[in-house]
């Protein structure tokens, strides 16, 4: 980078490899102290003075080989052509300012100082056909101002799938897909809940085969067995009911206790694998930066981790126990405990038998006794799947889900302030300078809406930076954390990126950009396309252009110039003239002029004072 001193504001504060001292010529000898200071420094690998004002006289500092001076007569300028001698009044606003900035770039401060290197006296005065790159304050604070609206607008539903092929454990921990297989065996073998529904399908189907065996000859203790039977099988199943009505209650959530409770009545507990948190946070993380990577509304990215919150939030297994009495009543039970009389029949008439026993076993309901006893293992099975062994990893991914939601809220709110602010500050600002040709800032004007999509593009590339620390702390279930230095990341890269704006430009990806975001596209729109930028590159030194001293200073330069060419890297292709000095800036392209000084033009001052 270049650090600018400007001796008429103050020393500096810090130095670099390149120093750029910007000095009035009346007190200029006022900086010999400095100037040598800066010369004697190991930090420092090249100084350029730009000398502003008549008469330019130098001290001692600024004598020999270390010289690189650019004199400013008049930072007004005046239209010159060097090779004709005719001039004309310039634009009549300081340009000061703008030679500042284009000297302010790397590439170009080291270009200008090579050139000086090799014109008498290591003097010149400069001149310039440039070329503006900077947007129209008014397009920038619209497009300010529409991206601000989209990082904070209204919250927006979201409910597509999970984009990521790395989601898996996702769509089953918030019910997008049924329950795998695996996880739907939760009964350990032979333990007591599985010989406990297994002695009580057992009873249920001898006393319907009991039943089937009863015959028209058949007396009547065979009935009174068979009565037997469906009450052991009423007994057996409630047994099995109760006690998962206990446990529903009992467990409730996973607490730490579970774990023994449910070893105990034969339930498996452990979290099945491809549920642990560190495959749960790297499926969020690949799902989000997705959601980025192809630009989508931040405000439906929110939405959508808050619906997966809900959705993957366990509700605990008390909740079900209202449906274990749906499934088996007590209707159903009392009917069983107490089995209806078989009916009395004419032993002449057959046919009453079989009606009668088939009333008897719609009342004895041992198949509506089978059906609940099986639907009482089916929501044991999917209530211990959900609610217990994944229960851990659905509060996991709820509570992970919900810190990502309302971390990247902030960031959209911050954001949004921030860009708000900028607008308004824009919204002041004055055009290009008419020192400048302006049919770049012309052709942005109409590429606001490209120019929105560039900026929001970017800021998206940026949210992938600002998530990175927390991650991690998602992992270990540290969720306070992920929002610890968020608010300060979020502002030093917004910083930064209002900087990279200023003076790189929109056509420059910043340092946290990973994608294009339609940035080519109006690069070739905009710089490619336009003639000036052309003509600017390819000007003449001789030819007319601005040259900043007055009209009175027109007699001590020689009519003879060197160039230095410059253009934003991101115009780089065919047709350029050779020699151009590509820049990361991208405010400007276009030639400067350095014109040397007539022999015993300048003055030194070894007074020391600037007297």
């Amino acid at each position: 980078m270049v650090v600018v001193l400007d001796l008429r504001k103050g020393e500096p504060d810090r130095l670099g490899a390149r120093v750029l001292v910007v000095a009035d010529t009346e007190r200029l000898a006022a900086g010999q102290q400095v100037l040598q200071d800066l010369f004697s420094s190991r930090l420092v690998r090249a100084v350029l003075v730009v000398a502003v004002g008549p008469r330019l006289r130098l001290p001692p500092a600024l004598d020999g080989e270390r010289r690189r001076v650019l004199w400013v007569g008049d930072p007004r300028g005046i239209l010159w052509d060097a090779d004709t001698g005719e001039a004309a009044l310039g634009p009549e606003v300081s340009s000061e300012a703008i030679l500042i900035d284009l000297l302010s770039q790397p590439e170009v401060f080291d270009e200008v100082v090579a050139g000086l290197g090799d014109i008498p006296y290591s003097t010149a005065s400069p001149g310039w056909r440039i070329v503006a790159g900077r947007i129209d304050p008014e397009v920038l604070s619209q497009a300010f101002r529409e991206v601000s609206e989209r990082f904070h607008g209204p919250a927006q539903q979201d409910t597509a799938g999970f984009s990521s092929p790395l989601a898996t454990a996702l769509p089953v921990l918030s019910g997008t897909v049924d329950l795998p297989a695996d996880v739907l065996d939760p009964l350990i073998p032979d333990g007591p809940l599985d010989r406990m529904h297994r002695r009580a399908a057992e009873q249920i189907d001898r006393a319907a085969r009991a039943l089937e065996e009863l015959t028209y000859f058949s007396p009547a203790p065979a009935r009174a067995a068979i009565a037997g039977e469906v009450i052991a099988a009423g007994k057996a199943l409630a047994e099995f009911r109760d006690t998962v009505a206990r446990l529903f209650a009992d467990i409730d959530h996973s607490d730490e206790g579970a774990k023994e409770t449910l070893a105990m009545h034969g339930v498996k507990f452990a979290t099945p694998a491809g549920m642990g948190a560190t495959e749960i946070v790297a499926e969020l993380r690949a799902d989000v930066e997705s959601a980025l990577a192809e630009r989508r509304s931040l405000t439906r990215l929110v939405s959508r981790l808050r619906l997966l919150a809900d959705h993957s939030a366990p509700i605990g297994s008390a909740a079900f126990v209202a449906d274990l009495w749906r499934i088996c009543p007590d209707e159903l039970l009392n009917a069983l405990h107490a089995p209806a009389d078989f009916p009395a029949t004419l032993l002449d008439r057959f046919v009453f038998w079989r009606r009668s026993r088939a009333w008897w076993r719609e009342q004895l309901a041992l198949g509506p006794a089978r059906t609940a006893l099986d639907e009482l293992r089916s929501r044991l099975e999917r209530v211990a799947a959900s609610e217990w062994m994944l229960g851990g990893a659905r509060t996991h991914t709820s509570d992970a889900a919900r810190t990502l939601a309302a971390a990247l809220n902030d960031a959209c709110a911050q954001v949004a302030g921030t860009l708000t602010n900028w607008s308004r500050a824009e919204a002041g600002q004055a055009a290009a300078s008419p020192a400048l040709d302006e049919e770049v800032t012309v052709r942005l004007r109409d590429r606001g809406g490209q120019l929105r999509e560039v900026i929001t593009g970017d800021l998206l590339d940026a949210v992938t930076g600002w998530l990175e620390p927390g991650w991690t702390a998602l992992e270990h279930g540290d969720y306070r954390d992920v929002q610890v230095g968020l608010d300060r990341r979020i502002d030093e890269t917004l910083r930064q990126y209002r900087y990279h704006l200023v003076h790189r430009g929109v056509q420059e990806r910043p340092d946290f950009g990973t994608g294009d975001a339609g940035r080519q596209e109006l690069v070739d729109a905009v710089w490619r396309q336009s003639q000036q930028v052309v003509r600017a590159l390819r000007a003449q030194p001789g030819g007319q252009m601005l040259q900043l001293c007055g009209d009175r200073d027109l007699a001590v330069l020689l009519r003879q110039a060197s160039a230095v060419r410059f253009a934003p890297r991101a115009v780089r292709g065919q047709g350029n003239p050779p020699g151009v000095v590509w820049t990361r800036s991208g405010q400007y392209a276009g030639t400067l002029r350095l014109v040397p000084l007539r022999p015993g033009t300048v003055e030194e001052n070894w007074s020391g004072d600037g007297t």
